[in-house]
């Protein structure tokens, strides 16, 4: 009975560390398996969109919308005919486009086909039922009550102009009516980003001027309303 009385804490004490490294290797494991599986889940479509995003968020795609590919076309069906968007690979020429389909907005069947190019991007938007096609210019964002869009694209170097907020009226037939426009290079002595750019309302949007100014980067925020049927910078 002593023998057994002075065995026990030993035992315990080794059964409580073979709990305690059997539990820090299963967390090990966790954090290691979460490391490489939720990189794989955090793909989704943004301004700054990827090719092998855009690859991933199009497989999502391709049953819903009967997507084809071929060697050199994507073929985006719509209800009055099949639209077709050039593939050209990178090996066999200095130019190359590879489009991809990364969103769908169902409520109002807007497929955005997403073309990246030696230069930079293209992006379409491909009304399904009409067969409407409209290039944009930048990154689309459809409004709460599904009447709108916001669409706007950032420079990437101090000599691209692309940069622009836009917003557009949209109707059942998938066209685009210009209700606003503004563009980064309205000021030459002051040119600026769209940043944050985000609807807060059916009638509001809410963006953040980036800008530079005696060598330091300085942000703006700013309200569009629209009001009176036009849109005004409120704040």
């Amino acid at each position: 009975m002593l023998l057994t009385s002075s065995l026990a804490p030993a035992m315990l004490a080794a059964m409580n560390s073979f709990h305690s490294e059997y539990w820090m290797r299963f967390a090990s494991f966790t954090a290691l398996l979460l490391f490489w599986v939720l990189p794989l889940h955090a793909c989704e479509f943004s301004a700054s969109i990827e090719p092998d995003c855009a690859e991933e968020l199009e497989e999502e795609l391709e049953a819903p919308l009967k997507l084809q590919r071929s060697t050199n076309l994507l073929h985006l069906p719509t209800r009055q005919q099949a639209l077709a968007f050039p593939v050209v690979p990178s090996r066999r020429t200095d130019e190359y486009t590879k489009p991809y389909v990364v969103a769908y907005f169902k409520e109002v069947q807007l497929a955005v086909v997403w073309v990246f190019e030696t230069k930079g991007r293209s992006v379409y938007l491909v009304h399904l039922h009409s067969g409407e096609q409209t290039q944009v210019n930048g990154f689309p964002l459809l409004s709460p009550d599904r009447k709108r869009l916001l669409v706007y694209s950032e420079a990437t170097t101090d000599k691209d102009n692309a940069k622009l907020l836009a917003i557009y009226r949209l109707t059942k037939q998938g066209k685009l009516t210009p209700e606003l426009a503004l563009s980064g290079d309205d000021n030459r002595l002051q040119p600026w980003n769209p940043v944050d750019v985000a609807w807060q309302s059916p009638t509001k949007v809410r963006f953040v001027r980036l800008y530079h100014s005696a060598g330091q980067q300085q942000q703006q925020h700013h309200v569009l309303e629209f009001s009176e049927r036009q849109w005004r910078l409120v704040q």
